[in-house]
């Protein structure tokens, strides 16, 4: 089942708008029915799990402090409609935590072993290519052409996560025939730009940094070229998204590989560096259309005042409650009183926000005004040991200099490369809730425990 995982995280589409929004989507239930077959058929495996106290205890402090927060907020806000409800809000703050546990202890249960380690990889690279020419590509093509749309559009109607409130984004049938930026099956472009940089390319990165193949679990230098050209076509797909975030994976991804790669492969990647940037310096001066495509949504963006404003607006919120937070789903009010008035005279904070609420435009912001010291300073910290945990593992296996033991270097990299992405991604903002996330941060958790299993039997 742990390559079903990372393809279950991709259907974010929501149902229905009056229940708690962890349970508005389908991967949550799906997960659930997952982890009851699994303690059915290996009951004794889930004895073995155990509860960390420390954990038990920060999370029940970071619950208390939502549902107190969510309780003053809502209570002090004089749009209401523009939150979550107090009791959808409360409810959702409990449901939210259980739901990490869930998929925590899920991935506990399924990646037990090397052969689920490479189970749920190949899996996931299975899915990534076949996302690319089912979704992604066919809706690159439909930014440019009409000869796809029909099928764009059906996909977009089935599995696409939308906004409610924003027919402008799906007039012509779905996000990409109408606004005619790549999206696959998130709201918005820049949320699977987020998606790719963080799920999928890290692995992508970190063959290519040890010339690894993970369908033959070794080195194979003859299989790198395949990952680069996917790497590649991953870049075209993020540079047609036409947002931000897209470009700032795109860097992100080559100067890893400039930072990482030895000497002989570095040399090769400024070489393709350097074609690559004269070749977008002749198109943006010589084809009007990238020229147009880079003018109107990269570097004059309508959105940049309201991110810029919404940032502010909430880093003032976190100052004003620093230790506590606001509750997360409640910040819009705070976001009104602070947002710096000359980014306000915009089309879309006059016609969206003011109607439908201010929505978190930064990632780090919404943490630290939702959450507070009290959420995020416990999860930091959590984040940080395990970081520790993983450069102690390497350094060993380094040690070791076993063959075999290359696949758990690997993935190591690729943690660190997907945890890089993240922390800089979270500056702009995406749908760092949906479960996919979490299935792809346990998974690393897991693959820890495992080598660390190892390390130790084979001492």
């Amino acid at each position: 089942m742990a390559q079903w995982l990372v393809l279950i995280g991709l259907f974010t589409k929501t149902y229905g708008s009056s229940i708690p929004v962890t349970m508005t989507s389908i991967p949550v239930y799906l997960y659930f029915v997952i982890f009851c077959r699994q303690i059915w058929l290996r009951p004794n495996k889930f004895n073995k799990l155990v509860l960390n106290s420390k954990v038990v205890f920060w999370t029940f402090i970071v619950i208390l402090d939502q549902l107190l927060m969510i309780g003053f907020s809502y209570y002090k806000t004089l749009q209401p409609d523009f939150t979550r409800g107090i009791f959808n809000g409360s409810v959702n703050a409990i449901l939210f935590v259980a739901n990490v546990f869930l998929i925590y202890y899920l991935l506990m249960l399924l990646i037990d072993s090397e052969t689920q380690i490479l189970s749920f990889v190949r899996g996931t690279i299975k899915i990534f290519i076949g996302f690319m020419c089912f979704v992604l590509l066919p809706q690159v093509v439909a930014t440019v052409s009409h000869i796809f749309d029909g099928w764009v559009n059906l996909v977009g109607n089935l599995f696409e996560a939308r906004y409610i409130g924003r027919d402008d984004f799906y007039r012509m049938g779905s996000y990409v025939t109408t606004l005619h930026r790549v999206n696959g099956f998130s709201s918005e472009a820049s949320f699977l730009a987020a998606l790719l940089g963080i799920v999928f390319v890290p692995f992508v990165l970190a063959a290519i940094r040890y010339n690894f193949s993970f369908f033959k679990n070794r080195v194979d230098s003859k299989t790198t070229k395949y990952y680069m050209l996917f790497l590649i076509v991953s870049f075209g797909v993020l540079f047609f998204a036409k947002t931000t975030t897209g470009i700032v994976v795109i860097i992100l991804s080559s100067c890893i590989l400039l930072i990482r790669s030895n000497g002989k492969q570095r040399k090769r990647m400024v070489k393709v560096a350097f074609f690559v940037i004269i070749v977008v310096f002749a198109l943006y001066f010589g084809v009007p259309y990238v020229q147009d495509l880079l003018n109107n949504y990269l570097f004059k963006k309508q959105g940049t005042s309201n991110r810029f404003g919404g940032t502010i607006g909430l880093l003032l919120t976190f100052l004003h409650y620093p230790l506590t937070g606001v509750g997360d789903g409640f910040t819009s009010f705070y976001n009104f009183q602070f947002v710096p008035k000359d980014t306000i005279r915009n089309w879309e904070f006059q016609n969206v926000f003011l109607q439908s609420g201010y929505p978190v435009l930064s990632v780090w912001g919404g943490w630290l005004a939702g959450f507070g010291l009290v959420g995020v300073v416990p999860v930091g910290m959590f984040i940080y040991h395990k970081c520790k945990t993983a450069v102690k593992l390497y350094q060993d296996i380094s040690f070791m200099d076993n063959e075999q033991l290359t696949l758990y270097q690997v993935l190591i990299e690729s943690f660190f490369y997907s945890l890089f992405m993240f922390c800089v991604l979270a500056l702009f903002t995406f749908s760092w809730s949906d479960n996919i996330y979490f299935v792809i941060f346990f998974f690393y958790l897991a693959v820890f425990r495992i080598i660390r299993n190892q390390l130790d039997n084979s001492k």
